[in-house]
């Protein structure tokens, strides 16, 4: 617990912060039907699966590497094999889960804290009447944005539109070993990220490295090259949710982790368009609420137990 609280300041502590103060948590979602199946006439959207291998890897950072956090203790992981998406789930395919089963996202609940976080060229800044529709500045987006990674959806909303398709969010564990797809290295590119490689802030490069450049938007999903095991986007462009609690890893090395039990915060990977290039590394971790949602974050999905 210690180690979490280090973390808040640095994720939180900031003026336009994309976090909401609601106590909202984790919604029921037993009544979606999972699409092509008995109560659901309408088929799945079409996936691209990546096979991910099993094997074992030092999950976490060394204490060598520039600009990791306490919270990334190293420690070995055994996984199964499963598949994952090759890219984030996009905006195409989140419709498709919306117009099939009438789903209201957290940002357009009545109850409570409604709306999203939007970037408004300075800082995040909450905007009512945005939703997983809208681009990073809250406005709508038309259908040739549809390649695009949705956002503006929350850990609930992601683990909806994964059992309407039968699948599921990757765990922590699952999510750091398929980015990495066998580098030990800061990044699956090596000891240093790009603008070329990847959607970042480039105006804050990796470890002293050249500046490169700020875009100040999500791009289609699949813009620069997959890494080695032919996965899109693990770093930058948007976050995705993982299906763990945010918490302290055991230290001792362990086979298919699935987290904490309980928590207060879902795990987010990979970093965004908006981020540093340190919070693109594949073993930076943060966390949100369950129903936090915002125009940088999204999720991919995995089929496996």
């Amino acid at each position: 617990m210690a180690k979490i609280l280090t973390q808040l300041k640095r994720w939180f502590g900031t003026k336009g912060s994309d976090t909401n103060n609601s106590n909202d948590t984790t919604r029921n979602t037993s009544n979606i039907p999972i699409a092509g199946t008995s109560g659901s006439d309408v088929q799945k959207p079409s996936i691209e699966w990546v096979s991910i291998p099993a094997g074992t890897f030092m999950m976490g950072s060394p204490v060598s590497e520039p600009d990791r956090l306490d919270g990334e203790t190293l420690h070995q992981v055994t996984l199964s094999a499963f598949m994952m998406s090759k890219t984030a789930i996009t905006l195409g395919q989140f419709k498709s889960f919306i117009d099939a089963t009438g789903y209201i996202t957290d940002s357009d609940s009545v109850k409570g804290f409604v709306g999203s976080y939007i970037w408004n060229g300075k800082e995040y800044t909450h905007k009512a009447g945005v939703n997983w529709s809208c681009d990073e500045n809250g406005n709508p987006r038309p259908a040739s944005d549809y390649n695009h990674p949705v956002i503006h959806v929350s850990w609930n909303d992601a683990v909806a539109f994964a059992k309407w398709m039968g699948c599921r969010l990757p765990t922590e564990a699952e999510w750091e070993y398929a980015c990495r797809a066998g580098a030990d290295t800061p990044f699956n590119t090596g000891d240093n990220l790009t603008t070329l490689q990847a959607n970042f802030n480039g105006y804050y490069p990796y470890n002293n490295n050249e500046k490169g450049e700020y875009r100040e938007k999500p791009l289609p999903v699949g813009s620069f090259s997959p890494n080695t095991w032919g996965l899109y986007d693990m770093h930058g462009n948007v976050f995705e949710w993982c299906a763990d609690w945010y918490g302290d890893y055991r230290e001792e090395a362990q086979t298919d982790p699935k987290g904490p039990a309980t928590g207060m915060l879902r795990v987010r990977r990979g970093g965004s368009w908006g981020y540093f290039a340190r919070d693109c590394r594949s073993a930076f971790r943060n966390g949100r609420k369950p129903d936090h949602r915002s125009g940088g974050v999204g999720f991919r999905i995995v089929e496996g137990k």
